[in-house]
């Protein structure tokens, strides 16, 4: 008999959600998998893994390969857990937005793995975005309260999301940076290598103030060394041809110094915000470069923080608390506080991932009005290429045996 499986929009499950755990351990109203051995094919759990390989520094999921899960691309990690997953020979699958930080190539591997695994194992699978779906799945699931409240094929489903635009225009900078070179970035024949692991060769790439840029490539590819390079402590920076703001990197700056000219979002800070914050106190925060708000702000940094919430459609909200309002909103809010004092150089690293349809619309939507309507240099980071995003240039990275190669892309 053939298996039915069945998708599940992540926007409708809660923040920590009981019904996976339902799912799993056999509460649920779904005929297909009762009494069923269930198991989580998810990044949380693939995170549990990579903790525990390094605190008793034993391999579970690579012992073949004899080396760390950590050292693998994203795709390869993926692979690995699904392998590992497979030989526990559950009945079920549950792969939360298994596609999610992955670049093309390992999206189609992964896809004709599932394909295989479908015809022996019923697959849930959690998405944010209508593409993400597998042509596997036949069914659809509406979820509300973590309770399964219908049940529609696939082909009969209404995936339509409402447009977002934003009124007004994006709010005046009132810090002045003083000496800020034409060149903000530029690398000259870079070379990085871990070991025997080569990762970047030769790269030669300028940005220069009041571009738009995005950087795409493959995992793997050498996207994060590169931002190490420019945001953090990358000592392979260190005696090479890498300049920020006219300076050679090593020359004098300090990290802090560079940081204070950055704006810099990944979804990696939500894990920073642990204190409950409110909406307006995460905003004010970028005034001061701080996880948490410990400086008294003027009336006039207020005044700003106010605007950016009017512009977001956030102004009846500064007084909730940013960990209660949605993935969409938490993104807006952390890219309009690294961009509240308008930074020199706004990096902004994947900020797209696990945003549905909708959100991912709104999010691309206010990075191209920052990009138009302020004077900061915008760098978006990415995976692969992103609809409606428009970058005056983007700089692609290829790999190579001896390290990825780099250039503008056309």
């Amino acid at each position: 008999m053939e298996n039915f499986h069945f998708a599940i929009k992540n926007k409708s499950l809660s923040t920590k959600s009981i019904f996976l755990e339902n799912i799993l351990n056999d509460r649920h109203n779904l005929s297909h998998l009762k009494n069923k051995k269930g198991l989580l094919f998810s990044n949380s759990v693939l995170e549990k893994f990579i903790e525990k390989e390094a605190r008793h520094q034993t391999l579970t999921l690579t012992i073949k390969e004899n080396r760390g899960i950590r050292t693998f691309s994203s795709g390869e990690q993926k692979k690995a857990l699904l392998a590992y997953l497979i030989q526990q020979k559950p009945h079920f699958l549950i792969l939360d937005s298994p596609f999610e930080s992955l670049d093309s190539n390992a999206i189609s591997n992964l896809e004709k793995t599932l394909l295989t695994l479908a015809s022996e194992i019923v697959l849930i699978q959690l998405f944010n975005r209508e593409e993400e779906i597998t042509s596997i799945i036949t069914h659809v699931l509406e979820v509300e309260k973590d309770v399964i409240i219908s049940t529609t094929p696939i082909e009969k489903y209404n995936f339509t999301e409402n447009n977002v635009v934003f009124k007004g225009e994006v709010p005046k900078a009132i810090n002045c940076y003083d000496n800020i070179p034409k060149q903000l970035v530029s690398f000259k024949n870079v070379s990085v290598n871990y070991d025997e692991n080569c990762v970047l060769k030769n790269i030669n790439w300028t940005i220069n103030k009041n571009e738009f840029w995005q950087l795409i490539g493959p995992n793997g590819s050498g996207k994060t060394t590169i931002l190490s390079m420019i945001y953090g402590n990358n000592i392979k920076a260190y005696g090479q041809e890498v300049y920020l703001f006219g300076k050679k990197k090593g020359s004098g700056e300090s990290v802090w110094d560079i940081k204070q000219k950055i704006g810099y979002f990944s979804p990696v800070l939500l894990e920073l915000f642990e204190r409950k914050v409110t909406i307006l106190e995460m905003m004010l925060s970028g005034f001061f470069d701080s996880i948490g708000l410990y400086n008294t702000p003027t009336t006039l940094q207020v005044k700003i923080a106010e605007d950016w919430m009017l512009l977001l459609g956030l102004d009846n909200n500064k007084n909730s608390f940013f960990q209660n309002v949605s993935t969409t909103k938490q993104r807006l809010i952390l890219i309009a506080r690294a961009m509240i004092k308008h930074p020199p150089l706004l990096i902004l690293d994947e900020p797209l991932i696990n945003l549905d349809n909708q959100g991912t619309e709104i999010v691309v939507t206010l990075i191209n009005k920052i990009a138009l309507e302020s004077d900061t240099t915008v760098l978006f980071v990415s995976h692969r290429s992103v609809k409606n995003l428009q970058p005056n240039y983007t700089y692609e990275l290829m790999p190579s045996k001896k390290g990825s190669l780099g250039r503008v892309k056309k």
